[in-house]
């Protein structure tokens, strides 16, 4: 049956819709440029659209191309109780030039009209997750045509979503990557983002005779790369209660839509604000990161975080990353959070330092209010500790084939910086009832900030470098310690030379009272030790649920 698109043209869609039903011909021939321009996808960007009960089937057009391309489309709204708008796409399967120069697009046996357009078989796009993908395979010798369509029974809306087209990667990618929680305060808390691609350097080893180890502080800051420079990555925090239910389950689906994610953000009342941004480089070998000071958090609430991160340049790629997750402390948490030593770079956890006032408060302390005589502490004890490893003829002869002198160095630097910087943590007093206390129990010790104190069960030599110089009221009295991964002494053990005599207590020899032991590693039962590595009982340090079982600087989390 041939349909005049003359006659055609003067319908609405919807009713196109039905008498293309009625007669039996597939929706995929619809006619979709009633006399009017169709609106087109862009290519290399992300164009934003939406659609609502006002005009329930819409049409775009796809630029022909040489190449395969991929079209990627986000869902940013989600009307409650009401079934979002299909998508679909299709090739144009033919083109001609009618008398007036116009170029239209026709199936084998149609009649041609000015600005009309036929299209082949079309192809759904599931965006039920937020985001949905279709690959073309082959060139687009004609273009295309993305149809959109609302259900007859659809109120409510607009839906807005995003359609972006490209003939590389999709501009709405989703990064395999979480962001790093550090750690927390009640009211603020110092976060990560994924490691940025292609920051990552191996480490550049000395060559003897002019083998020179790090100064224990820096006189220079390393340069972040261009590519660290020229991503900018948006951390997006949001309540979890406003993305799950009570019953534990997810009250949207469109937790992988970029756009939807941003407008949940930004709806939420009492929004915690990113007081600090920065490149921070944790680890040489697994690359830059952005770390985010936050204020204005709840105590006791549980967030959600991502990381949206575009690169200049690049197509405006927009990569989402995946969820990671954090409970603030109680509101009587003490300590504050630490962070950019150039000592430690690895330290991003809350100390029981003399808590701040004013600005400071939030941002906690860094290289400049850092206390000058834990710094000199720890300067110190990494000068006699480098002097002595020097006395091995290090660059020139070897003790390992896959250790040597710096590694040796830069394991013991990671193990000094958590010793000598407690890291603070407690047990939380109203853990999910769907889920229960943390298990097994984090390894925490009770500290009080008083070298006399002879009544504490195990306590610290150090503790008079955490008080107040000029009052003690302004000082922690006590705390609750998330004591170091034995790992990180297990790690100087390996990497350095035997003439060191470096020794870690074993399990049930001592280690549990300075350590958290069995975590990260599964701990052999006698005193020879033994065990195997990654299988202890939670097999890491932290999960991305922000659980703590102990302090792992310098080892994977």
């Amino acid at each position: 049956m041939r349909i005049p698109l003359s006659t055609c043209s003067q319908l609405p869609a919807s009713l196109l819709l039905l008498v293309f039903s009625l007669i039996g011909l597939p929706q995929s021939t619809l006619i979709h440029a009633q006399g009017t321009s169709t609106p087109s996808v862009l290519f290399n960007g992300i164009t934003p659209f939406s659609i609502s009960t006002a005009n329930r089937a819409l049409s775009f057009s796809i630029p022909s191309s040489g190449q395969p391309v991929v079209l990627s489309i986000e869902l940013c709204t989600q009307v409650e109780g009401q079934d979002g708008p299909k998508f679909s796409v299709a090739r144009n399967t033919a083109s001609s030039t009618n008398a007036g120069g116009a170029t239209s697009t026709r199936t084998a046996g149609s009649s041609g009209g000015s600005g009309n357009t036929l299209l082949g078989e079309s192809v759904g796009i599931d965006v039920s997750s937020g985001v949905g993908y279709w690959n073309s395979d082959s060139v687009l010798q004609n273009g295309g045509t993305l149809q959109v369509q609302l259900d007859p029974s659809a109120r409510g809306g607009p839906w807005r979503f995003t359609v972006g087209l490209t003939t590389q990667n999709p501009l709405h990618l989703r990064s395999e990557l979480a962001p790093l929680f550090g750690d927390s305060t009640g009211t603020s808390a110092v976060l990560l983002s994924p490691p940025i691609p292609g920051t990552s350097t191996p480490v550049e080893e000395p060559k003897f005779p002019k083998y020179e180890l790090p100064e224990a502080i820096p006189s220079s800051s390393p340069s972040p790369p261009t590519v660290a420079t020229s991503t900018n990555n948006t951390l997006l925090i949001i309540p979890t209660s406003a993305l799950i239910g009570d019953d534990g389950y997810f009250k949207s689906n469109l937790t992988s839509s970029t756009c939807f994610l941003e407008s949940l953000a930004v709806n939420i009342n009492n929004q915690p604000v990113v007081t600090n941004s920065s490149l921070a480089l944790f680890d040489q070998e697994e690359g830059w990161r952005t770390q985010y000071l936050v204020s204005g958090l709840q105590p006791q609430t549980n967030y959600t975080l991502y990381t949206i991160s575009t690169v200049l340049g690049e197509s405006n790629i927009i990569t989402l990353s995946q969820p990671a997750y954090f409970k603030t402390k109680t509101s009587g948490f003490g300590c504050t959070l630490v962070h950019s030593l150039p000592f430690c770079p690895k330290v991003a956890y809350s100390a029981p330092l003399p808590p701040l006032t004013g600005a400071a408060a939030s941002t906690g302390y860094d290289a400049t209010n850092f206390p000058l005589g834990l710094q000199q502490q720890l300067v110190t004890s990494l000068g006699n500790f480098t002097a002595s490893l020097k006395t091995f003829p290090c660059g020139r002869d070897l003790y390992s084939i896959v250790q040597s002198c710096a590694s040796c160095e830069r394991a013991y630097r990671d193990w000094l910086c958590s010793v000598l910087i407690p890291r603070c943590g407690e047990s939380d007093p109203s853990p999910d009832p769907n889920i229960g206390p943390i298990n097994p129990p984090a390894a925490l010790v009770l500290r009080v900030t008083d070298s006399g104190n002879t009544t504490d069960s195990s306590p610290r030599l150090d503790q008079t470098v955490f008080t107040s110089p000029s009052s003690s009221s302004n000082t922690v009295q006590q705390y609750n310690e998330v004591l170091p991964c034995l790992e990180t002494c297990h790690a100087v053990d390996r990497a350095c030379p035997p003439m060191l005599k470096w020794t870690c207590p074993r399990k049930g020899f001592g280690a549990e009272r300075s350590y958290g032991v069995g975590f990260i590693d599964k701990e052999g039962d006698d005193v020879s030790g033994g065990g195997f590595e990654w299988a202890g009982k939670t097999g890491r340090s932290q999960d991305s649920f922000g659980n703590v079982w102990c302090n792992a600087i310098g080892l994977a989390r």
